[in-house]
C-alpha cells in the first residue's frame, strides 16, 4: 500500500462518519419536531382547559358587564382577585368595565398589569390576543392624554396612565419592557 491508497481509506472513512452523523442528527430533528407537534397540542389543551375554568370563574362579570351593571362588575372582580391572584384576566375584565364608565386611566393601568402578567394578550398567535382592542385604546387613549397633560402637567395619575399606554403602544409594535 502506497501513500495514495492510505489517504483515500482515510478519506472514505472520513466521509461514512461524516454520513452516518448526518442521519443521525435528521432521526433526532424527526424526533424533536414529533415532540414539539405534542408540547404545541398540549398548549392548546392548556388554553381550552383554562378558557373552562375562566368562564366559570367569571361567569357573573360577564353578565353584570352585559347589562351594564359595571359597579357590580368591578366588586366581583375585586373579590375574584382575592381568590386568583394570578389570573390576569381579572385585569382584563376590570379595564373593560373601567373603559366602559370612561375611565380611560384605570382602564389602562389595568391593561398593562394584564399584558405585564401575561405577554400572550399582544401575540396575535394566541387564543388570547385582545390587540385589536389594545390598539384602540392607544390610537384613541394617546391624544388625549397628550391633551390632559398639557392642561395639567402636574397631574401624577396623566403622567402614569401616559407612560401605561406608551409600553402598551410598544408591547403592541412587538418591542420588550
Amino acid at each position: 500500500m502506497d501513500w495514495l491508497d492510505k489517504i483515500s481509506i482515510i478519506v472514505v472513512a472520513g466521509l461514512l462518519i461524516v454520513a452516518g452523523g448526518m442521519l443521525g442528527k435528521q432521526q433526532i430533528d424527526e424526533k424533536g419536531s414529533e415532540n414539539s407537534a405534542g408540547i404545541a397540542g398540549e398548549a392548546g389543551d392548556s388554553y381550552a382547559s383554562q378558557q373552562e375554568a375562566n368562564q366559570q370563574i367569571y361567569a357573573s362579570v360577564i353578565d353584570y358587564q352585559k347589562n351594564g351593571l359595571h359597579d357590580k362588575a368591578i366588586a366581583e372582580l375585586d373579590r375574584i382577585a382575592k381568590t386568583n391572584p394570578k389570573n390576569s384576566l381579572s385585569y382584563i375584565y376590570l379595564a373593560e368595565s373601567y373603559l366602559a364608565q370612561g375611565r380611560l386611566s384605570d382602564a389602562i393601568r389595568n391593561y398593562r398589569r394584564a399584558v405585564e402578567m401575561n405577554p400572550d394578550y399582544v401575540d396575535a398567535r394566541t387564543p388570547l390576543y385582545k390587540g385589536e382592542e389594545l390598539k384602540k385604546l392607544v390610537t384613541e387613549g394617546i391624544p388625549k392624554l397628550e391633551r390632559e397633560k398639557k392642561l395639567k402637567p402636574k397631574d401624577e395619575e396623566v403622567k402614569q396612565a401616559l407612560k401605561d399606554v406608551y409600553y402598551l403602544q410598544r408591547r403592541l409594535a412587538g418591542g420588550c419592557e
